[in-house]
């Protein structure tokens, strides 16, 4: 692995805090066609094509999922908590998906996930879903996590699509709508500027660079790479609290989409977490295996 280093921005006036939300089938649209374009040829091609074929149904479900207005919230609170119970919108969610996957070609463990998934019933369900909002899967969850997941992401990604960004909060640490922590962060092209992505509800918002975003340290920060790859992503990693956060770079990866480049450089977390590094966040298209560090 390579050390690498990251330039700085300039005099840019009042940044943003959050950038604003595309709306959900937009979302859904520009990762499936991510995750189809980075299939071929790659290591874990077959996987990849099959998150096009999910991210695709998560397109359309969002497109015909009814959500409504999220209730006014009392100063500080979170519009969305994805600590608390789920939504109930999430199961309409899960419905509508299990019928747009219904009859593709997909492998023997996935068919009788959604098979599974399908005969549960909504107590079962939300027990689901509150274990994998709160990053306690089981080995029984694992088959399932990737559709139940993807049904969380598109009634989450709905609910926060509706928001004005005006009436968000900043907040310490999280994701100032739904308080997940940050899956990735996307690096800028202009201006350097750094963004973290929530895989829940695609909310993108501005955190300072080259600080560790769980513990806050600049001077124990380093930037691990793959040794001669020349790809968008690289790992902040931070041995004041061995937690690390993959970075993806604008620059390097115009066309990318955080969710399907997270998942398409998982070779770069098994190097740095060979380094003894603990993730930051989850991909919820990488349900199983991932060790976390708490924020």
């Amino acid at each position: 692995m390579s050390l690498a280093g990251l330039s700085g921005g300039g005099e840019l006036g009042e940044v943003p805090y959050l950038r604003p939300h595309p709306g959900a089938a937009s979302v859904f649209a520009r990762r499936a066609a991510r995750f189809e374009a980075l299939a071929p040829g790659h290591a874990t091609g077959e996987y990849l094509a099959l998150l096009g074929r999910v991210a695709a149904a998560q397109r359309v479900v969002a497109e015909r999922l009814r959500l409504p207005a999220l209730a006014p919230t009392l100063a500080g609170a979170l519009p969305l908590d994805a600590a608390g119970p789920p939504p109930p919108a999430w199961r309409e969610a899960l419905r509508l998906l299990l019928g747009e996957l219904d009859g593709l070609a997909v492998p023997a463990p996935a068919q009788a996930a959604l098979e599974r998934l399908g005969r549960l019933p909504d107590l079962d369900l939300d027990g689901l879903a509150e274990r994998l909002l709160a990053g306690r899967s089981t080995q029984l969850d694992v088959p399932v996590g990737l559709f139940a997941g993807a049904a969380l992401q598109v009634a989450f990604t709905g609910l926060a699509a509706g928001l004005a960004p005006a009436s968000v909060a900043r907040v310490e640490e999280g994701c100032p709508v739904c308080g997940a922590s940050p899956t990735a962060g996307v690096v800028l092209g202009d201006h350097k500027l750094r963004y973290l992505v929530c895989g829940l509800c695609a909310t993108w918002w501005h955190h300072t660079r080259v600080q560790c975003v769980l513990c806050g340290s600049a001077a124990a920060v380093s930037y691990l790479a793959v040794e001669g790859e020349a790809g968008p992503a690289r790992a902040e990693a931070c041995d004041g609290c061995q937690a690390y956060l993959k970075l993806l770079y604008v620059e390097q990866g115009p066309q990318l989409e955080p969710l399907a480049d997270d998942v398409a450089t998982v070779a770069l977390d098994l190097l740095v977490g060979e380094r003894g590094y603990q993730r930051l966040g989850v991909n919820p298209y990488l349900v199983a295996g991932e060790g976390v560090a708490e924020a």
